[in-house]
């Protein structure tokens, strides 16, 4: 049980887009944890970088903020010599001259900016640390069999003045920039990850690797940063469009929903808005992909499906669909029967009257006119068809419509 909570208690970390290490009782330094920060700004490891092992208190769950302002949650695991480290994240997001004030006591080169900026633009920021630390306080209330922790709050910068830090630390100058390039490798897995969950049609993880994405911003920027956001899910919009396209979803469904999209993204005004839309569009290529997903049926049969979908007022003959594709008419009924369970006039039909119950619904046409646009000339063909389908007639089925809708 405990270790169904505590892998709960990870995952729950990982959708907060948390880094956490678990380690064993070895040195453990902030080179460590703190996602290539130092490793690519430092022209040398850290010279006094201590084992803190041996100084952690089992009973106490710390709270540490370093020198470059990122925080932490680290404790010793009850009953165990590993340790559980969590972070780095900001408590309040950090602006470009919140940026430069730190480059400036620390004495960081400016050509380090970029690479600073593209790092705190990708921690996650949580301005309500109460609910982090209460998750945190009841994991470790939870492993110590219902102890509750002593609290420590460490601040590493009252350790050493910013003279003695810049005297202990010597920054680089970037050839490469090391920092922007995992940021993109960060990125590029996890579009990789969202591609293959929109493959598949899973809406819960393409949701959650979203969020992943969304915490990662790209190392290239516009001066407008709303600009920016929109430029990236127009991109993700983009990548969507193939995954939908390469899991045998035909362009027909694909262009009307990606067209969608880039229109709403373009007319959005707000980060919210601009979230959400993100989301729906997730959603969307999921359905899309779980209802018009092709890749089970053979060349001929998808030729029809699309056919029939795009053009129900067409000729959907056997005949016709027999001669475009150069197959014998027997063949092309059997196979078509075999693939979808149904005769290809009874698949049309049931296309036919599921677009003429949209139409009675959502609109005061005729029942002719219903009927011409559903490609049935013949309105009493068409009525006794409906009425086979449904039970009632067509103006019938207007009228429990209506009445269901002001019910």
């Amino acid at each position: 049980m405990e270790h169904s909570v505590f892998d709960f208690a990870l995952t729950c970390l990982g959708d907060l887009q948390l880094h956490y290490i678990i380690a064993e009782g070895q040195e453990i330094t902030m080179e460590a944890l703190d996602l290539g920060l130092r490793e690519s700004i430092l022209m040398r490891p850290v010279g006094n970088a201590a084992n803190i092992s041996p100084t952690i208190d089992p009973a106490v769950l710390y709270y540490v903020i370093d020198y470059y302002e990122c925080n932490y949650i680290f404790f010793r695991l009850p009953g165990e010599t590993r340790f559980l480290f969590v972070g780095p994240y900001l408590l309040e997001s950090f602006t470009e001259s919140r940026i430069h004030h730190l480059m400036q006591v620390l004495a960081i080169p400016a050509e380090q900016l970029a690479q600073l900026r593209d790092y705190y633009d990708s921690l996650p920021c949580f301005p309500e640390a109460h609910t982090l630390h209460t998750l945190m306080q009841r994991l470790f209330s939870f492993l110590s069999g219902g102890k509750s922790p002593t609290i420590k709050r460490l601040d590493l910068r009252n350790l050493e003045s910013p003279e003695e830090y810049r005297a202990q630390h010597e920054f680089a100058t970037p050839e490469d920039p090391v920092l922007s390039m995992r940021l993109l490798e960060r990125r590029y897995h996890a579009e990789d990850e969202l591609f293959d969950a929109v493959s598949r049609g899973n809406v819960e993880k393409a949701l959650g690797i979203l969020d992943s994405i969304s915490s990662i911003h790209p190392v290239s920027r516009f001066p407008d940063p709303f600009r920016s956001a929109k430029n990236q899910s127009l991109s993700l919009n983009t990548l969507l469009r193939r995954a939908a396209y390469e899991t045998g979803v035909h362009p027909l469904y694909i262009n009307s929903v990606s067209n969608n999209y880039d229109d709403m993204i373009e007319q959005c005004s707000g980060a919210a808005e601009l979230g959400e839309i993100t989301s729906y569009m997730a959603k969307s290529y999921c359905t899309l992909v779980n209802s018009h997903n092709m890749s089970s049926y053979s060349e001929p049969v998808r030729r029809i499906l699309v056919t029939v979908d795009a053009s129900l007022a067409g000729d959907l003959s056997l005949k016709r669909f027999a001669e475009e594709l150069f197959l014998n008419s027997s063949y092309l009924s059997a196979l078509f029967k075999k693939e979808l369970g149904m005769t290809l006039t009874d698949y049309v039909n049931a296309n036919r009257i599921g677009y003429a119950k949209k139409l009675l619904k959502s609109t005061s046409l005729q029942i002719q006119d219903i009927a011409v646009r559903c490609g049935i000339s013949d309105i009493h063909y068409f009525t006794r068809l409906f009425k086979r389908e449904t039970g009632v007639s067509p103006r019938e089925w207007r009228i429990q419509a209506e009445n269901d809708l002001h019910s």
